[in-house]
This record gives structure tokens, C-alpha cells and sequence, in this order.
């Protein structure tokens, strides 16, 4: 354990180190991230308001009746205030994010080339030894492939970790303020995400191993036959260097294919523990909107915050 803290200092060292020379663009994607959650936190309240105060016959409270002013016994006129201003809040939503992807997009390119760069200069300051006994094709899925990882680490990894544990907080605070006991009932789900968590990662992670292990052999035979194609043509070893490749190849798509619905499994469990916790919460809401303890329109807001919560928390799973 003290190994693999260690190992995760040290990658994480590695990391601020290599976005060092990014700093602007990571402080703007972050308030682009921040400002996201801000306004998906604002999203369902213009359909809430709706629901209860245009539609219904809820009074509007006090602290902001004086600001309605003449508008307010006017409901057909309200109606289209309250959706124009939920359809800016949307398509404003919707720039923000489009452009947060795009930063984030630049920055993750950015960094795997720059990264690239590092392996090629490291790779070919290398003694002759190492070239002598270490395959080429190794070289090369190094420096074109793996080289993808820091933007994997880096923007599909530590960024939307830091965003969801954020985006959790905030709804869940929301989330306590409207209604403590469907708060607390929405985490309930959460020590079954753990429990799937801890199972699937042990042998997720082996074997996306062994699936790098066994593309990165298969890039070095295709190396090894065209770098001896005049041998492979002068003793006419085509069929057999086919049949290895074949071989070869079927192994790893077998394996490929293998982790993929592993993956594929697990997003299904995920998403069936956060289906049966809304189920939950629905039928405990629709007991306080029968009762008067809730209203429709609150409901309504309660149910998006708990995908707001359960979002964050598949998306830490995953």
C-alpha cells in the first residue's frame, strides 16, 4: 500500500509538472468547469417555476414579489419571461460547455505532443545497446501511442474527477437544503458504487494491461516481417508470416473485445444502482407531493439535483 502511495505521489509530481506550461489554459477550463456547474445547478429552476407559480397557485415569496412589479397578475405574460429566460440559461449552458471541450480538446493535444516530443528526445538519446536489444516497434508505440496516456490521465481522468467531486458537493448541498431525508435516502447508493468499484477495478486494470502488452506485439511483428521482406520473399514465407500475424491478431482483438464488455458490464451495473436509487427517491417525493410536504415543481428540482448527484458519482466511478 505504501508502495502504491508512493507510485501515485510521484505520478501526480509528474503531472502538475507537465501542466506547468499550460497554467492559463487550465485556469480558464477550470472556471469554464465552474461555471457549468454553476448554471446546470440554475437549469431546473425556470420549469419549477413554472410549475408552481404560473401554473399553480403558489404564492411567490416575498423576497422577490416587489421585483415581478406589474407582471406578476399577468400569468400568460409571466409564462413567456420565465421560458425565455430558461431557454438563455440553456443555450448559455451549452456555449460554455461546447467551449470548455474545445480548451480542453487544445490543451490535451497540446500536451500528448509535447510529451511525444520528451519520448523522442529521451528514446533517441539512448545508448546503442538499448536499440540493439529492444524491438523498434516497441520504440514507436511508446512515442505514437502511449503517449496519449497524459491526456487520458490528464483531461479524462483528473479533471473530470476534480469536476464531479465539485458538481457533488454543490447539488448535494442544494439537495440538503430542499430535503434532508431524500439527501440523505440518495446515498444510499453510494456504498454499492463502491463495492462494484472495488471488484471491477482489480481486474479491469490487469487487463488493459495485458491488452497493451499484446497490441504493442502484434505493431512489432508487422515491424519485423516488412524489415525482412526480402527474406520473407526470397524463401517464399509469406502464407506463414500471414498465418503468425493472424494468429497474432486474433489473440489481441479476443482480448480487446474481452475488456470491452467487462467495461461494458460495469456501466450497466453502475447505471442499474443509480436507476434503483432514483426509483427510490421518486416514490419517498411522490409520498411528500401526496401529503403536501412537497410540491410538484419542488419535485421536480429535486429529481434533476439527484441525477445531478448521481452523474458526479457514476462519473467518479467510471
Amino acid at each position: 500500500i505504501l508502495l502504491a502511495c508512493w507510485v501515485m505521489v510521484l505520478l501526480l509530481g509528474w503531472v502538475l509538472t507537465s501542466l506547468r506550461p499550460y497554467g492559463g489554459r487550465v485556469a480558464l477550463l477550470t472556471v469554464l468547469l465552474v461555471s457549468e456547474i454553476g448554471l446546470g445547478a440554475l437549469q431546473p429552476w425556470p420549469l419549477a417555476i413554472v410549475i408552481d407559480y404560473v401554473l399553480g397557485s403558489k404564492p411567490f415569496p416575498a423576497a422577490i414579489a416587489p421585483y415581478l412589479g406589474a407582471i406578476a397578475p399577468h400569468r400568460f405574460a409571466l409564462l413567456i419571461v420565465v421560458v425565455i429566460g430558461g431557454v438563455v440559461l440553456q443555450v448559455v449552458n451549452q456555449f460554455v460547455s461546447a467551449y470548455g471541450t474545445q480548451v480542453q480538446v487544445d490543451t490535451g493535444q497540446r500536451m500528448v505532443y509535447d510529451l511525444r516530443r520528451r519520448l523522442f528526445e529521451h528514446l533517441s538519446g539512448l545508448g546503442l545497446h538499448h536499440h540493439l536489444t529492444t524491438s523498434t516497434a516497441d520504440a514507436v508505440y511508446r512515442v505514437d501511442v502511449d503517449a496519449y496516456s497524459i491526456e487520458n490521465l490528464v483531461m479524462s481522468g483528473i479533471f473530470p474527477l476534480i469536476t464531479s467531486v465539485t458538481a457533488l458537493t454543490v447539488m448535494f448541498v442544494i439537495l440538503v437544503r430542499l430535503n434532508l431525508t431524500i439527501a440523505l435516502l440518495s446515498l444510499t447508493v453510494v456504498p454499492f458504487l463502491y463495492m462494484c468499484l472495488r471488484y471491477y477495478t482489480s481486474t479491469l486494470v490487469n487487463r488493459e494491461e495485458r491488452v497493451k502488452e499484446l497490441e504493442s506485439k502484434l505493431l512489432s511483428r508487422l515491424y519485423e516481417t516488412f524489415g525482412a521482406i526480402r527474406l520473407v520473399k526470397s524463401f517464399s514465407r509469406e502464407t506463414h508470416e500471414l498465418e503468425r500475424y493472424v494468429a497474432a491478431g486474433e489473440t489481441t482483438m479476443k482480448a480487446r473485445i474481452a475488456i470491452t464488455w467487462q467495461s461494458s458490464l460495469f456501466s450497466v451495473v453502475v447505471s442499474t444502482i443509480t436507476i434503483l436509487g432514483t426509483a427510490l427517491i421518486v416514490i419517498v417525493g411522490g409520498s411528500y407531493v401526496l401529503s403536501g410536504r412537497l410540491t410538484i415543481g419542488e419535485l421536480y428540482v429535486v429529481i434533476n439535483y439527484l441525477g445531478a448527484v448521481y452523474g458526479p458519482l457514476s462519473a467518479i466511478a467510471h
